[in-house]
């Protein structure tokens, strides 16, 4: 049996279209008084299998990754691009504004912070969001601790990534965007600007110690992996990482004041590898 799917004709809908036109559209014809306007269709329904009796019924669940870096290689939808990526802002590692910034940041000592992460779908009205605590170290990379709504730990080094739960220890499948992604976001911490612009084209502008960066992937493989990231931060803080696929398929990790700490051997064993 076909599934039959009316657009809404709310103006919030319409509002709605006006902003995310899409290529994959349906139109929308309004009344004489007004224009015709798309309204993109997110998410068909899938129809299950019917029992003897029964009206099918139309599910649209999905089985979120575990991880952040899954559920960026899952998000199959082209990255939406930002203001911030003009040529006119336009950004080399070397302008004596962004060396200053990176010489900060290379004096920072290892840190914790409490932070939130938002995972925006098109086809959820309210984003999905977890909470927890990020390590960062110098030697033993970042380890992303999530306390809801589930406990487990996530650790991006220079061997890959590692997950950690009440199951045990899993380490991701071999898979070269992998690899790229956890390599830009680590660099993206330690703002390593000359590394990430041998795979990016850098953007960015700055008012007084409030900075903004995007970084747009040259190759097709950081495309489909890691898509556009846009960086916010004041002085040697970052303060939000986007992951963008579209204007309703992001991440958005946002990050507390960062603690310098010293962490203990047992720290290390638990929250590192």
């Amino acid at each position: 049996m076909r599934s039959t799917w009316k657009s809404p004709t709310s103006r919030s809908a319409l509002d709605s279209a006006r902003t995310f036109p899409g290529s994959s559209a349906r139109s929308i014809r309004a009344t004489s008084a007004q224009p015709t306007i798309f309204l993109r269709r997110l998410r068909p329904c899938v129809a299950t299998q019917p029992r003897v009796g029964t009206r099918p019924r139309f599910s649209t669940r999905l089985r979120l990754p575990s991880t952040l870096l899954g559920l960026l290689l899952s998000l199959a939808s082209a990255a939406e691009l930002d203001p911030l990526v003009d040529p006119v802002h336009r950004i080399a590692p070397g302008e004596p504004a962004w060396q200053e910034l990176a010489a900060e940041f290379a004096q920072k000592t290892d840190a914790t912070a409490r932070f939130s992460e938002q995972r925006f779908f098109p086809f959820r009205p309210k984003p999905v969001e977890l909470r927890g605590e990020s390590r960062m170290s110098q030697k033993h990379g970042l380890s992303l601790h999530y306390t809801e709504p589930e406990e487990r730990t996530v650790i991006l080094d220079a061997h890959g990534v590692l997950v950690r739960d009440a199951r045990g220890e899993n380490a991701a499948p071999a898979d070269p965007r992998a690899g790229a992604a956890t390599a830009a976001l680590g660099r993206v911490l330690r703002f390593d600007l000359v590394a990430l612009a041998a795979d990016f084209e850098l953007y960015g502008r700055r008012e007084g110690r409030a900075w903004m960066l995007a970084f747009a992937p040259r190759a097709a493989e950081l495309q489909q992996g890691v898509g556009l990231i846009v960086v916010a931060g004041e002085g040697a803080a970052v303060h939000r990482i986007e992951f963008r696929r579209g204007p309703k398929q992001y991440i958005a990790i946002l990050l507390g004041p960062a603690r310098p700490t010293v962490f203990a051997v047992e720290e290390v064993r638990r929250y590192f590898r």
